[in-house]
C-alpha cells in the first residue's frame, strides 16, 4: 500500500519483489511542480501552560506539542508558585504569556482535567476526569477532549501506526511494529527472522502485512492473538488494505503473470479482478466512502496515482505534474478532505517528498521540503494529520499542511496510521 508497485524498469517479477522487500526507489527524472504547487502556511498558536508533573504531565505536553494547534510554554519557565497551586489565578498566568492553561490533579484514584481559557474567564471552559491508573489513556482522552472544544471535533490520541522496522543481524530481517501516534506503547506485530512488509490498519485495528514466512510473499493478518494467512495465491500476494467497511481487501496479485489489483474477502477468496492491463498495477487506497480505490500504474509510462471505482471501472489518472510519483493514500476525513490523495514524487532536484492532490480539482500542494527522501504518507483517521517516514530519522508526524513536523519513531518505514482508538 505504501511502496511504488509499478515502474517501467522494473522487468520481471523478482525485481518487484526485491524492491518491496525494501530496496531504494529507482532514480528516475520528474518535471519540476507547476504553479499549483506550494508548501502549506502556518497558522498563530494558542500559548498553552500545563505546570502537571510526573508522566501524565509529560504526556499532556507532547500531545500538545504533537497536536499543532498550540505553543505549549516550557514547564520550567513557570514560577514555582504557579506550579504548586491548585487554584486558578488568570492574572498570573496571563502576565507569563499563558492564553490557556491545563490543570491537573489527582483525586480518588482520578485524573481530574480543568482547562482554562484566559479569554473566558476565571471558569474552567472544559472539566474531565479519568482512571488515574492509566496515565497515557487519561491524557490521551482529555486531549481528544480539547482539540474537540477548539474545533468541534476530536482529536485521534491513542490511534496507532504501524510501521517496519529493519535489523541486520544475525541476518536482514524486517518487522511490523505498532506504535501511538504520539511514539508512546509501541507493539511487536511480527518477530521473526523473515521479511514482514507493507502493513496497513484495518477499521477493527487489524493489521494486514505481506510476509516471506513460509517462502511466498502471502497476505497474513494480525491482532490480539497470532497472526494466520489471508491470501497465499503462487506469486505475490502484496499490499493488501481493508476497505472502511472491512468486508473486503484490495491487494496486488501476481498468479496470472502480471500485477493487477485484486479484491478478496477476508479468508482471501477471491471477490474480483480490478485491474486487467499489461502495465503493472498496484499500491490501492480506499477512499472513504469504499466506492473508490486510488492506486500506482506505469500504464502512462512512468508511475503515477490513478483512480477507478471500486468495481474497477473509469480509471483515469490523478497525478500529471512529475514523472515518477507514488504510494498514494487517501484522505479519510470529512467534507473537502476526503477529496486529497497524499503521495511521494521526485521533484526536479531528484529529491523524494510528499504531495497531495485534490482529486476534484487536481491542484497540488506540497507538504514537505525536507533534506532526504520524504515518502509513503498516510492520513490520520480524522484526515487533519500526515504521518510519513523520512530518511532524516524514521516515522515523522505533521498537521495536514505538512508543518509542525515531530518524530514519534526513531526508525522505520512504509507507515499506515490506523482508526480512532476506542
Amino acid at each position: 500500500m505504501r511502496t511504488l508497485l509499478g515502474t517501467s524498469i522494473l522487468a520481471s517479477i523478482l525485481a518487484l519483489v526485491s524492491f518491496y522487500a525494501g530496496q531504494d526507489p529507482a532514480v528516475a527524472n520528474a518535471a519540476p511542480p507547476d504553479q499549483d504547487v506550494a508548501i502549506g502556511s502556518g497558522f498563530r498558536l494558542l500559548r498553552l501552560a500545563i505546570p502537571a508533573e510526573g508522566r501524565v504531565g509529560d504526556i499532556l505536553r507532547k500531545n500538545a506539542q504533537i497536536s499543532s494547534g498550540f505553543e505549549v510554554i516550557d514547564r520550567r519557565s513557570i514560577p514555582a508558585a504557579l506550579v504548586r497551586s491548585a487554584s486558578f489565578d488568570k492574572k498570573a498566568w496571563s502576565d507569563i504569556g499563558a492564553e490557556t492553561v491545563v490543570l491537573t490533579d489527582e483525586v480518588g484514584g482520578q485524573f481530574k482535567f480543568r482547562l482554562f481559557d484566559i479569554a473566558s474567564g476565571d471558569k474552567p471552559v472544559l472539566s474531565r476526569g479519568y482512571a488515574a491508573n492509566d496515565p497515557l489513556k487519561a491524557a490521551n482522552r482529555f486531549m481528544n477532549d480539547v482539540i474537540e472544544y477548539y474545533t468541534k471535533i476530536p482529536g485521534v490520541f491513542g490511534s496507532r501506526i504501524a510501521f517496519v522496522r529493519t535489523t541486520r543481524s544475525p541476518t536482514v530481517s524486517k518487522n511490523v511494529f505498532t506504535v501511538e501516534m504520539n511514539g508512546e506503547s509501541p507493539v511487536s506485530v511480527t518477530s521473526n527472522r523473515s521479511l514482514n512488509i507493507l502493513p496497513s490498519i484495518g477499521p477493527g485495528g487489524q493489521v494486514l502485512f505481506t510476509s516471506y514466512a513460509k517462502r511466498n510473499p502471502d497476505l497474513w493478518i494480525g491482532g490480539a492473538g497470532e497472526a494466520r494467512q489471508v491470501s497465499k495465491q503462487p506469486g505475490l500476494n502484496l499490499g493488501g488494505v481493508m476497505s472502511p467497511d472491512g468486508g473486503s481487501i484490495a491487494v496486488t496479485l501476481s498468479k496470472d503473470g502480471n500485477s493487477e489489483i485484486y479484491t478478496v474477502d477476508t479468508n482471501g477468496n477471491i471477490k474480483a479482478r480490478l485491474t486487467n492491463n499489461k502495465a503493472i498495477d498496484g499500491s490501492p487506497s480506499w477512499s472513504p466512502g469504499g466506492n473508490q480505490i486510488a492506486f500506482v500504474s506505469n500504464r502512462a509510462g512512468g508511475p503515477q496515482v490513478f483512480r477507478m471505482g471500486a468495481d474497477g471501472s473509469g480509471a483515469a489518472r490523478v497525478s500529471k505534474t512529475g514523472e515518477y510519483n507514488q504510494s498514494p493514500d487517501w484522505n479519510q476525513g470529512e467534507g473537502a478532505r476526503g477529496n486529497m490523495i497524499a503521495y511521494s514524487g521526485r521533484d526536479a532536484s531528484n529529491r523524494y517528498d510528499v504531495f497531495a492532490v485534490d482529486g476534484r480539482s487536481g491542484k497540488v500542494v506540497r507538504l514537505t521540503q525536507n533534506p532526504g527522501r520524504n515518502l509513503d504518507p498516510t492520513w490520520s483517521p480524522d484526515g487533519r494529520m500526515i504521518a510519513f517516514q523520512s530518511s532524516q530519522g524514521g516515522i515523522f508526524v505533521a498537521n495536514e499542511q505538512g508543518n509542525n513536523q515531530q518524530q514519534i519513531a526513531r526508525a522505520g518505514s512504509t507507515p499506515d496510521w490506523g482508526p480512532r482508538a476506542d
